[in-house]
């Protein structure tokens, strides 16, 4: 009689909602409520509080880009390129499957959130599937309450909830100027999260000319688009007036693109500003003002 082969540890289900606790991959958030800015640790089902990956561990497969996602509509979304998602990070896994990611919640809006994320190897598991959404009305405790991230975006009516510089760099750059970022994608921010524009930026009827850049790892193509919405009161939308583009950064270490955007703001307040170029996102929130 032949032996059943033996069973691998780090086997990647078709669907990750341990609705039975034993998913093969699923992913648990270390807390459960969290504003802007806030850190937060996701990790792999299994995988201990404090776990760290070694820089010489042995990893396993193919890194997973994590994202979050209205729980509200967690059915309805499809596709890692479905521009509702907020992307927050890339986690890497031991051979062991185990991994955490440590990310600064992006300014989204008030609710309750869910993890999608994108696994190029779970497709030899899954019939081809690499985009999962965790659809944790069905889990068992304790799963379900760890599964959700209760985000509290503060009234920008009350005080504009800038975004804080979160020290993620671009690989092979400095930590100055202050940098945003998630991993893939980064910006350079102001400490206060105030900017400040110049007089002869100021059009006659309170529009504001500014310029904006970003960075972009390789490997991600695809044009770059922005959007930015007013947060503290009604104002057009944001107007990009030119993205232009660079093949590389010249100084440091850093291999991707770099962008700079023409933008006006039709007005001065709180904007909250995203860039996307593929599934990558990078979301924050500024003070626009005239000096």
């Amino acid at each position: 009689m032949r032996k059943a082969a033996p069973f691998v540890a780090v086997a990647i289900a078709a669907a990750a909602s341990p609705a039975d606790g034993r998913a093969s991959l699923f992913f648990l958030f270390d807390r459960t409520k969290a504003d802007p800015n806030d850190r937060v640790t996701v990790r792999t089902g299994g995988t201990a509080k404090g776990f760290t990956l070694s820089p010489r561990a042995k990893r396993f497969g193919r890194p997973t880009r994590l994202y979050l996602v209205p729980n509200a509509l967690a059915s309805e979304v499809h596709s890692r390129f479905d521009t509702r998602l907020a992307f927050v990070g890339v986690l890497v896994r031991s051979a062991r499957g185990r991994g955490s990611l440590t990310f600064s919640v992006p300014p989204v809006d008030t609710g309750d959130y869910t993890l999608a994320y994108w696994c190029p190897d779970c497709a030899a598991h899954s019939r081809g599937r690499t985009f999962f959404v965790q659809q944790v009305a069905d889990w068992i405790e304790p799963y379900r309450s760890r599964a959700l991230l209760r985000v509290n975006m503060p009234p920008a009516t009350e005080q504009c909830p800038v975004t804080a510089p979160n020290g993620n760099a671009p690989p092979g750059e400095s930590r100055s100027p202050p940098w945003y970022g998630n991993g893939l994608f980064w910006t350079a921010l102001t400490p206060d999260g105030v900017r400040v524009a110049r007089r002869e930026n100021v059009a006659p009827d309170g529009s504001i000319f500014d310029k904006l850049a970003w960075l972009v790892a390789a490997g991600i193509g695809g044009p770059l688009k922005l959007r930015g919405e007013r947060l503290d009161g009604p104002a057009a939308p944001l107007r990009v007036l030119a993205i232009s583009q660079g093949q590389s950064v010249p100084k440091g270490r850093f291999r991707g693109a770099g962008f700079a955007s023409a933008v006006v703001f039709p007005s001065k307040g709180c904007w909250r500003i995203t860039g996307h170029r593929a599934d990558i996102s990078l979301s924050f929130v500024v003070k626009v003002i005239t000096g």
